[in-house]
């Protein structure tokens, strides 16, 4: 029987900013066993070409879009998707650049309860269509409920969100699909996880290189240093991690985009699904809207 509780967990987790200041309560937590499989957090450094896909924002960090990453049947095109962090805090001048460069829909990956807390500012904007779907598949974070058996790696849970939030990423996806003009903004609150999750989908589904996907991904840190750690949900956890020393050890783990991450979640998707394509096939997004998808990415035909 599935434990119906990691969901809650993992989603607790990943609503963390990164380097949040559970660094301190970290290391104040006792030594972490040192056979942990944990993956190692140290920031990989973009390379001349990332420069490109930079948006610049006062308010929201790791903002990208795709912008020349090549896949199977050529580039991908800037036009295509926008990935970003929590949009709580753009200004006037940032909701204008992010008009200008083609958004017309706002996908929310983040919990009713991190809406709340921090709401997006282009869900109010008329230049924007929005939708929000909490990828974890909850919307209200009971702390006190949480377990305190966390996967041993972010990697180990991007893997359990194939199974278990199948309905959340059909629906994202057919949205997509959905959306034949414009440009499509995804994003979570840390920028890095639900938000890297549906990028390393989307650039499979283009058929971009494994190496490339998982750098895409492991340059995160690198662009969300400086991001807010003020929010009330992060001093709740930053509680939780005093009180329960075995969670705050396992969440070490879980603050960085370390690349073995992004290895290991494509490693069970094409060992269980041949991929990005076979597993939206699995879970009932139709060939009409796998082909939108590819035409989105530059890749018809």
């Amino acid at each position: 029987m599935k434990n119906r509780t990691a969901p809650l967990a993992l989603a607790v987790a990943l609503s963390l900013p990164l380097l949040t200041g559970a660094g301190a309560a970290l290391a104040r937590a006792p030594a972490a066993d040192t056979t942990s499989t944990a993956p190692r957090t140290a920031n990989v450094q973009p390379v001349a070409a990332d420069a490109q896909r930079v948006i610049p924002l006062q308010g929201a960090w790791n903002t990208r879009t795709f912008a020349g990453l090549q896949g199977s049947q050529g580039p991908i095109p800037a036009s295509a998707f926008v990935r970003t962090s929590d949009l709580g805090r753009l200004t006037a001048a940032d909701r204008d650049a992010l008009a200008a460069a083609g958004v017309t829909l706002d996908i929310d990956l983040r919990t009713a309860d991190e809406q709340a807390q921090s709401p997006d500012l282009l869900a109010t904007d008329a230049r924007f269509a929005y939708q929000r779907t909490s990828l974890m598949g909850t919307e209200k974070m009971d702390l006190q409920k949480m377990m305190t058996t966390f996967p041993d790696s972010l990697g180990a849970a991007y893997v359990q969100w194939l199974d278990h939030s199948q309905p959340q990423f059909k629906q994202v996806f057919q949205r997509i699909a959905a959306e034949r003009d414009g440009t499509v903004l995804f994003h979570c609150t840390a920028g890095k996880d639900r938000t890297g999750i549906i990028a390393g989908l989307l650039l499979d589904l283009a058929g971009v290189s494994r190496a490339d996907i998982v750098h895409n991904y492991a340059i995160s840190a690198h662009y969300l240093q400086g991001q807010p750690k003020d929010s009330a949900m992060n001093a709740q956890i930053m509680e939780l991690i005093k009180q329960n020393p075995e969670i705050g050890r396992k969440m070490a783990g879980m603050a960085g985009t370390a690349p073995e991450n992004m290895d290991m979640f494509l490693a069970a998707l094409h060992k269980q699904y041949g991929g990005a394509e076979g597993y939206l096939k699995s879970i009932g997004v139709s060939e009409a809207e796998i082909d939108q998808l590819k035409v989105r990415l530059g890749q018809a035909g």
